[in-house]
C-alpha cells in the first residue's frame, strides 16, 4: 500500500501498541520538559523514574523546594476519552499531579490537561469521584472495581494550552520563551 493510500486512515499503532507510544511520548515529553526549561535558563530540575508503576506515577519532578510526583496520561486530539483512572494513592506524595498529555496523529502535544493543586500543595481528594472498573470482565462477566483507582473526568481536569504554561503548573515559575 503506498503512503498516499494511507492517508486520512486511523493509525492502528496508536491503540495496538499503545504502551510503545506511551513510552515515546514519556520520552518526548521530557525531552521537551528539559528543552523548554534549558532554553528557560532555569536549572537544577532533577527527573528520577521509579522501575514500576505501582504508586501511582510515571515520574518524580524536583525543581527547588518543589517536589512533583507527577502521573502521565495519553488522548489522542479528538479521541473520545472522557476520564483516566487515577489512584488514590498519588495523592499521599508530596504534590502528586495528573498531566494528561492530548497528542496530535504525529505525537506532537496539541495542549495538556492539569489536575493537581499549586507547587508544594497536595492532590486534590479523589475519593468523591468514582471508584474504576478493570477493563475486562472476569468468567462471570462482571468488570470489578479497581483497588483505591478513582475515574476522574474530563471537566475536573484544567486546560493548559502550552509547556509554559504546564511549567507553571508543575513548579510556580512563570515566564514565556521567544
Amino acid at each position: 500500500m503506498s503512503a498516499r493510500a494511507n492517508v486520512g486512515a486511523v493509525d492502528q499503532r496508536q491503540y495496538r501498541s499503545s504502551s510503545h507510544r506511551e513510552k515515546v511520548v514519556e520520552h518526548v515529553f521530557l525531552g521537551e520538559l528539559l528543552r523548554y526549561l534549558w532554553v528557560a535558563k532555569i536549572p537544577g530540575v532533577q527527573v528520577l523514574k521509579p522501575e514500576v508503576d505501582a504508586a501511582g506515577y510515571d515520574l518524580v519532578l524536583s525543581l527547588g523546594k518543589v517536589i512533583r510526583h507527577v502521573q502521565l496520561k495519553t488522548s489522542m486530539l479528538g479521541g473520545k476519552t472522557a476520564r483516566q483512572p487515577i489512584q488514590e494513592s498519588l495523592g499521599t506524595h508530596p504534590s502528586g499531579c495528573v498531566v494528561w498529555i492530548v497528542l496530535n496523529e504525529d505525537l506532537t502535544f496539541d495542549h495538556f490537561r492539569w489536575l493537581g493543586g499549586e507547587a508544594g500543595q497536595p492532590l486534590t481528594d479523589l475519593t468523591h469521584f468514582k471508584r474504576a472498573k478493570h477493563s475486562r470482565a472476569n468468567a462471570q462477566g462482571v468488570k470489578k472495581e479497581r483497588v483505591q483507582t478513582r475515574t476522574v473526568p474530563q471537566k475536573a481536569f484544567q486546560t493548559l494550552p502550552d509547556m509554559a504554561a504546564l511549567v507553571e503548573a508543575l513548579f510556580g515559575v512563570t515566564l514565556r520563551l521567544g
